[in-house]
């Protein structure tokens, strides 16, 4: 009797436990890179929301700049939002640069919010700020960090598919410095 308490009380620990692991080694969570495993963990347990900025809680997370005309940034982000599964995009002001998408979580099925703003930051360049937040619960393990990293990785996907078929003129370092600019 004594031996299946304990297996039940085992069993109703270890089973979340490993539940919220396996969750955080999904959205790869980089627990190596700065500023480090601690830091991370307590950013994915009690944070809901990702965004980028200038000072961001994670590294990765800084705002990116692109040398791209505000057009051409708008023509990735909408081929972006049109090709990542589990995205949907739920309101696009084109003319503003805003856009609004709800991801589906791969297991859980739960859907966070992404906002998306395509800022001018010069001649010719651009700012790519995301919001990306839980609608349900505590911590998101990282997911909505993910969301915004795996969008960011499409749109630039598309900013080289859209320069390497209208720009074809320039060497590769030209064409790295028009798609790719970070502050």
């Amino acid at each position: 009797m004594r031996s299946r308490l304990v297996g039940f009380v085992v069993g109703v620990l270890l089973v979340p436990l490993a539940a919220v692991v396996i969750a955080i080694m999904m959205n790869r969570p980089m627990l190596s890179e700065p500023p480090g495993m601690v830091k991370r963990l307590s950013v994915y347990l009690y944070y809901n929301a990702a965004e980028t900025s200038d000072k961001p809680l994670l590294p990765e997370l800084k705002i990116r700049r692109y040398r791209v005309p505000e057009e051409t940034m708008k023509k990735a982000v909408e081929s972006a939002l049109g090709s990542l599964p589990r995205w949907r995009v739920i309101r696009e002001e084109s003319e503003l640069g805003a856009y609004e998408a709800e991801v589906t979580s791969r297991i859980w099925r739960f859907r966070d919010a992404v906002s998306i703003l395509i800022t001018a930051a010069g001649p010719d360049e651009v700012e790519l700020y995301i919001h990306s937040a839980s609608r349900v619960g505590f911590g998101d393990l990282g997911a909505n960090r993910t969301h915004i990293l795996s969008f960011y990785e499409e749109v630039e996907r598309q900013l080289h598919q859209i320069s390497s078929t209208s720009i074809n003129m320039l060497d590769e370092n030209d064409l790295m410095a028009i798609i790719w600019v970070a502050s």
